[in-house]
């Protein structure tokens, strides 16, 4: 039960990162600090954190599937 909400949170935040920051990231390294999305939202390189937290939460359902019990 526990993999699957760690997988589901690490969806969640997967998605987030690519709305916040993958697909502007060609905007965003050549404004080189943020980027005027076409709906008015500023994205920056801070978008990668969520990235991040995606993969800890992927390394967490991944243990708790696949560790020791």
């Amino acid at each position: 039960m526990k993999a699957i909400v760690f997988g589901l949170a690490a969806s969640l935040f997967g998605y987030v990162f690519y709305m916040r920051y993958w697909i502007w990231r060609d905007c965003i390294a050549a404004a080189q600090s943020s980027c005027v999305t076409s709906n008015g939202s500023n994205v920056t390189e801070g978008g990668m954190v969520w990235g991040v937290v995606a993969i800890g939460f992927l390394a967490a359902a991944v243990i708790a599937q696949f560790g020791r019990r």
